[in-house]
């Protein structure tokens, strides 16, 4: 009989992340910050709730979206900041006001 645990430590909350998305990205700007920031460890899942700024550029587009992040635990979410922070698409982090 496999073991299964009722207990769900992920986490959510809501960020404000400015990110860039190349020009030869296949989806439009909230499905290509999504899928960037879902790929980032501690991260399990990314959906923008709003789009917020737009900057165009030449070979990339920088853009500033609300996000709700969910991680994977309380851990995660101690240094998400700082996890954000360190992957290459992510330029800032701020608490969403």
């Amino acid at each position: 009989m496999p073991l299964t645990s009722t207990t769900d430590t992920r986490q959510r909350t809501t960020r404000l992340v400015t990110t860039r998305i190349p020009n030869r990205a296949t989806g439009d700007l909230e499905t290509e910050a999504e899928r960037r920031l879902a790929r980032i460890d501690g991260v399990v899942a990314a959906t923008v709730d709003e789009l917020r700024g737009l900057e165009p550029a030449l070979s990339a587009t920088t853009v500033t979206v609300a996000v709700t992040l969910e991680t994977s635990d309380e851990t995660a979410e101690a240094n998400l900041r700082e996890r954000l922070l360190d992957a290459p698409c992510v330029e800032d982090v701020t608490a969403v006001s």
